[in-house]
């Protein structure tokens, strides 16, 4: 029996999957421990001027493929209107059979906007206005869609010179019943050798309270963060490691390691390995005493 597109068992392929899904996991909420969604949105109720602003402005697994399909930048992040973004990713789409990106965003327009069509360039006119609609009508805001897509959890992810106020405006809603966390995510912390890395340390000393010069002080500012994130409601950090090093090291060592990236500006790579090491053994004996999640996005 040929079998709908996306139909209500989509992946399900036996008796055991079917009776499992529908009488157990279709139902049941969504805990969501990292993603990438605008605490600020989500305190707005953001609403969507049009598909490609909820679809294209900051989704880089969409970038990616697109690039990958021969797509110019300007129609991925560059200066094209919204509706010649939206139609280079209709061009996209057809070549994506296979790649979750496909499914997802098949699903997305059939379960939120009723849209049944496949997406291409021949279909996408049509879908445009259909979707853009109804992102204008109620119902289609930030909180709305995480609403009805039952998610009881979202771990944003935040930097540690975050000051969490729209966690905590969106803890004070009395109409919103989605817990919404902070992630801890040092990245920027562990990049010393990074043009990113001195900006940000000056950040972090001004939600510290003092200049950051020496390596203990720099731990002792990023414990004080951790703590005021799980003051928060926080419990997971987040760390994107594009190499996975450990390197034995002491902290004596770290420190003078520190004082360097200050002074010069660069480090070796055996030093950087240090100290990543020394920073991300020190955060995770803080996580495990405040019994965190300790998320790696390893080679991310």
């Amino acid at each position: 029996m040929t079998r709908k597109f996306l139909d209500d068992n989509f992946l399900l392929n036996s008796e055991t999957a079917i009776r499992l899904y529908h009488e157990t996991a279709k139902d049941m909420p969504i805990i969501d421990y990292h993603c990438h969604l605008s605490p600020q949105e989500i305190r707005e109720n953001k609403t969507f001027k049009n598909i490609t602003e909820a679809w294209l402005y900051g989704d880089h697994y969409k970038w990616r493929v697109m690039r990958a399909n021969g797509i110019e930048e300007k129609y991925i992040t560059g200066d094209a209107d919204d509706y010649d973004k939206f139609l280079a990713w209709a061009r996209t789409v057809p070549q994506l059979i296979g790649n979750p990106l496909h499914h997802w965003t098949h699903l997305e327009l059939q379960r939120f906007f009723g849209v049944e069509e496949l997406l291409n360039e021949q279909t996408a006119p049509a879908i445009w206005e259909k979707v853009n609609k109804q992102l204008q009508g109620e119902g289609f805001g930030a909180r709305d869609l995480i609403t009805k897509s039952k998610v009881t959890v979202v771990c944003t992810t935040d930097d540690p010179v975050d000051s969490l106020e729209h966690h905590t405006a969106i803890g004070e809603l009395n109409d919103f019943q989605t817990l919404v966390l902070p992630s801890f995510r040092p990245d920027k912390a562990l990049e010393i050798n990074r043009d990113t890395f001195r900006p940000w340390l000056d950040q972090l000393s001004q939600v510290h309270g003092s200049a950051i010069q020496e390596y203990d002080t720099f731990l002792q500012a990023l414990e004080k963060r951790v703590r005021f994130f799980h003051a928060a409601g926080g419990r997971v950090s987040d760390h994107a490691l594009d190499v996975l090093v450990y390197a034995e090291t002491t902290r004596e060592e770290v420190g003078h390691i520190f004082a360097k990236a200050l002074q010069e500006g660069r480090v070796t790579a055996e030093e950087e390995a240090k100290h990543k090491s020394y920073t991300l053994v020190f955060l995770s004996q803080l996580y495990r005493e405040l019994d965190w999640a300790m998320q790696l996005h390893i080679h991310a």
